[in-house]
């Protein structure tokens, strides 16, 4: 069946691990090398998306062979995962950052894996678990652990720490160096903030959903060409997904005019902001984007986005070693929550799916058993004949 693990539950895992550490510094990067030098974050988005289509079709050429052309029928549904995954993913969250701040923007990324959870259920993406078991709540339980440990760690951050947020999902702009062209105000007004969490809303939706998609559409479709073609999803999706963000590119000038007060070019990009647009294309985006899709391939999609709270505490354990910020003594609690809470989801998920599988029962019988069966048959059917001879005889 297509969409079923061919590895190591180990191997998906620590891919799992590897998208989260990569999100997370992320911020690291941008706060390292071009925190004093602004880019526009449309401009950004729009330059990242781009310029990894391009290495993720090389990729795709050289990891799988070939480079699949979606057919009529098929396009359509690239169209939406770029539209979902890069494009309202990305988009929303900087309008969300722009409206309500990067904190409360970071606070409602751990929601992703919530919506993913509930989605997969509504839509029969995943089938409903057994409520009597105490390991689907205690899954249940887990991811909830996760998303208040990563709230908490973003919330409850000394207010001296200068750490950058991370990535949260690849987003490019939820770092000083790419939040705007020039120094914003840090101060949003009750209206703003509404409309900046309804973006940030819009953006966790369009993420899970971007996840669940692929996993319904693509990797659990028996007849799906690109079942088996993780890099070719992922290509064609950011293609898309650039298409999406450079149409939308007009508006960096007004973003960039409402931020700045003054008319200025929203497409220069400082030379000191080369290296986190080069992380951006090829950890950010390419690795990244494709161990999710890759992930998505061999695990549920719950399991997934289970992971996502994990980006916060890399965020700030590495601003701490490597830009020497504060942690509070809150963020150790939330960060062992976060840990708990991640041990808890796969444990549970490992334990369910164990138990499914002893409850199957194969519509058809074991071929050795049926063999096995007719060749005792065919005996019986022999013994009765000689028999039967043998009587006819005397």
């Amino acid at each position: 069946m297509a969409g079923t693990r061919t590895v190591p539950m180990w191997v998906v895992l620590a891919a799992m691990v590897v998208v989260q550490v990569g999100f997370g510094a992320y911020g690291i990067v941008v706060a390292k090398f071009a925190e004093k030098n602004k880019a526009n974050p449309l401009v950004f988005s729009f330059i990242r998306d781009l310029c990894c289509a391009p290495v993720l079709m090389l990729a795709a050429f050289v990891a799988e062979k070939k480079i699949l052309f979606p057919t009529l029928r098929e396009m359509p549904l690239f169209i939406l995962l770029g539209f979902l995954g890069m494009f309202c993913n990305q988009l929303l969250y900087i309008l969300g950052v722009y409206w309500a701040g990067p904190s409360i923007a970071s606070a409602f990324q751990p929601a992703i894996p919530v919506w993913a959870a509930f989605f997969a259920l509504i839509f029969r993406v995943e089938k409903m678990p057994p409520l009597r078991s105490v390991f689907t709540w205690a899954k249940l339980l887990g991811i909830l652990f996760a998303a208040v440990g990563a709230i908490g760690m973003t919330v409850f951050k000394p207010t001296a720490s200068s750490s950058p947020s991370s990535d949260n999902g690849g987003n490019s702009t939820a770092v000083p160096a790419v939040t705007t062209a020039c120094k914003a105000s840090t101060k949003h007004s009750a209206h703003d903030t509404v409309i900046g969490c309804i973006m940030l809303l819009g953006n966790t939706i369009a993420m899970s959903f971007y996840v669940l998609v692929q996993k319904k559409f693509i990797f659990m479709k028996p007849d799906s060409r690109y079942s088996d073609m993780s890099v070719n999803v992922t290509a064609w999706c950011y293609i898309w997904g650039a298409v999406f963000m450079g149409l939308a590119s007009p508006l960096a000038h007004v973003v960039q005019q409402a931020q700045c007060g003054v008319k200025s070019d929203p497409w220069a990009i400082p030379l000191e902001v080369t290296y986190p647009i080069e992380y951006a294309i090829f950890i950010a985006s390419a690795l990244c984007y494709l161990l999710i899709t890759w992930s998505t391939m061999q695990i549920s999609a719950t399991l997934v986005t289970a992971f996502w709270p994990l980006q916060v505490p890399v965020a700030i354990v590495m601003a701490y070693f490597v830009l020497g910020d504060e942690l509070g003594e809150f963020q150790y609690v939330f960060c062992a929550l976060i840990i708990v809470g991640l041990l808890l989801v796969v444990f549970s998920n490992y334990m369910l799916d164990k138990d499914s599988e002893a409850k199957y029962v194969p519509l058809v019988p074991n071929r050795n058993r049926v063999q096995a069966s007719d060749t005792h048959d065919v005996e019986d059917s022999a013994d009765h004949r000689l028999l039967h001879d043998a009587h006819g005889t005397h």
